[in-house]
């Protein structure tokens, strides 16, 4: 073989999720990673090749002639390694835990503090299953899901946030809002997965800003500007083109970094939280145990 390094396999699986997904943010929430780290990866790539890979623009990323060469045989490759380094893992009698949680959890939250777990926890092998579809516990493929809400029968959910609802923006946006009717300065922002998240601008608006779900809301949510990805929407929020109704657990860092600030006083508690839930014998396999006592004492560290 030449003796010339080849690109890390996370390069490799971020270009094969742009071009399977078409846009870098959706394909940065697949990877349980951020849109910039994505952007960084495929720069380094496009060097490495010699060549652009993605065409840009307003609605995702396409693969240029160059790329769609180049893409059949990398992600067989990549499914061919998957594979073997598997079934290698397995037969090393090494611990894995397959965990399902949803894509604005795993970017927001997750991704973050990872590094931890890998570094306490060097011996298991933990692999992200991210969507939102429910969790089958029954064919072994998902032995632990971070989700809203409660489990079912047979499972146990225990709680890991105890979030608040409330709008955000940037600094530059706030800085500009009237001191009476703030809300009508900039529009709602909202993604295509809003539903998963239960951040219904209109319940929120009613129970929180009465006086701004009069007869004009319609009209108002007609013109919300909706994006891909919450990723996509909380890029768009830091940009300061509006509003996004967020959950306190998804944009911790934001708040602290300061690329965030809450738009208005108005507050209330989630009537959702995220839990982790898993069938009750889960516990008797030791990675899924140590996986559990480490994201319980992650989520019980007060913000910074």
């Amino acid at each position: 073989m030449v003796n010339r390094p080849l690109p890390p396999i996370a390069t490799l699986r971020a270009f094969c999720a742009i071009a399977e997904l078409r846009g870098f943010g959706r394909a940065a929430e697949r990877l349980g990673t951020t849109q910039t780290a994505v952007s960084h990866q495929i720069a380094q790539l496009e060097g490495w090749i010699g060549g652009v890979l993605f065409e840009r623009g307003r609605s995702g990323a396409r693969l240029t002639a160059k790329g769609a060469r180049l893409y059949p045989a990398v992600a067989e490759a990549l499914r061919n390694l998957e594979e073997a380094l598997r079934v290698a893992r397995a037969d090393a009698g090494r611990a894995r835990v397959e965990l399902s949680v949803t894509p604005e959890f795993s970017s927001q939250w997750l991704a973050p503090r990872l590094a931890g777990f890998v570094q306490r926890f060097p011996d298991i092998e933990l692999a992200l299953s991210i969507g939102y579809q429910t969790p089958d516990f029954s064919t072994g493929r998902t032995n632990l899901a971070i989700r809203l809400g409660g489990g079912g029968p047979g499972l146990v959910a225990e709680p890991l946030t105890a979030d608040d609802e409330f709008a955000v923006c940037a600094p530059s946006l706030v800085d500009l809002l009237p001191q009476r009717h703030a809300f009508l300065a900039a529009p709602c922002l909202t993604y295509d997965g809003v539903r998963h998240t239960a951040l219904d601008w209109r319940r929120w608006f009613e129970q929180v800003v009465p006086e701004a779900s009069g007869s004009g809301f319609a009209d108002r949510m007609a013109a919300a500007v909706c994006f891909p990805t919450f990723a996509d929407m909380l890029a768009a929020c830091r940009r300061g083109e509006g509003f996004a109704l967020v959950r306190s657990s998804l944009v911790e860092s934001d708040l602290q970094a300061g690329s965030l600030v809450r738009a208005f006083v108005e507050s209330q508690p989630s009537p959702f939280n995220y839990s982790l839930i898993y069938p009750r014998p889960a516990l008797t396999n030791p990675g899924m145990a140590a996986f559990r006592e480490w994201v319980l004492a992650e989520a019980a560290q007060p913000a910074a």
